[in-house]
């Protein structure tokens, strides 16, 4: 008894505290006068009281407030299959807002071959060049490198500050175009390899009879199913690939932005110039 009275406030360890409070806003949030939501002030009061750092508090706010809605994922068996339409990748890094869109605004157009769509306050959204520089560049490459951006729909760019000297960049892509691109041409061949099937199918049904037909049009089957299987693998993985390649382009940015770099690029004639001469 003298140890349970001893223990008449009983401590939770961290991971223990992480899942009631998950437990209890979910709780709350089931009950119809639960607070729709909740101002930032509340939230680090909350956050004192609770034991969790402010610094890390302003950080997970600033991340929250960078998080994008993306237009609607198309969805559909085949879709799905080859892959997912988004990407993201986010740091933070040193800077405000105003210096760090400065640095992207001046790095986009000449090392990426992308052009602004839109700017809504401390959000960029870009898409690739589609004049004939652009080409020319994409169609080159640059410092021995590709363009990995430019084979995606658009990248969204948001930039929060987190406190005086440190914000979080988040980069969002969009490959809605590419990926239906990519399914539709796994369609087409699976199409006319069908009609290949067909088309074999055909005469051997009039030459042959009995167990030789039989083994005719199954061998047939094999190679139209066999045929429409590869493809897809190959169309799949040069998918996964293209979303790899710019996945690692946006970390790369981020680690020139986190070490201070993106720099003003070279004049677009020294591009072309060092594209020539490659």
């Amino acid at each position: 008894m003298a140890a349970f009275e001893s223990n008449s406030d009983p401590v939770l360890p961290r991971a223990a505290v992480e899942r009631v409070l998950a437990r209890a806003t979910e709780l709350q949030s089931e009950g119809s006068d639960a607070p729709d939501v909740v101002s930032e002030s509340r939230l680090m009061d909350i956050a004192k009281e609770v034991g969790i750092d402010t610094a890390s508090l302003r950080q997970a706010i600033a991340e929250e407030r960078a998080r994008v809605p993306l237009q609607e994922n198309p969805t559909g068996v085949t879709l799905e299959a080859l892959g997912p339409g988004t990407l993201s990748a986010q740091r933070v890094v040193p800077g405000t807002p105003a210096e760090l869109l400065a640095k992207l605004e001046g790095w986009m157009p000449r090392m990426e071959s992308l052009t602004m769509r839109r700017r809504i306050g401390d959000r960029l959204s870009w898409e690739p060049r589609r004049d004939a520089i652009g080409n020319f560049l994409r169609s080159l490459g640059m410092g021995g490198r590709r363009f990995d951006l430019v084979r995606l729909d658009q990248l969204v760019v948001s930039v929060t500050a987190v406190d005086s000297t440190r914000s979080v960049v988040r980069f969002d892509l969009e490959a809605f175009r590419a990926r239906r691109a990519q399914r539709n041409a796994a369609l087409g061949i699976a199409a006319g390899l069908a009609l290949v099937g067909i088309g074999g199918a055909i005469p051997i049904s009039l030459v042959v009879t009995g167990t030789a037909m039989g083994v005719g049009l199954a061998g047939l089957g094999i190679f139209v199913v066999g045929g429409a299987f590869a493809a897809w693998r190959a169309i799949r993985h040069g998918y996964l690939e293209m979303l790899g390649r710019a996945h690692l382009r946006l970390e790369q940015m981020l680690d020139e932005l986190e070490n201070g770099g993106m720099q003003a690029p070279p004049s677009l004639a020294r591009q072309v110039t060092a594209a020539l001469l490659k």
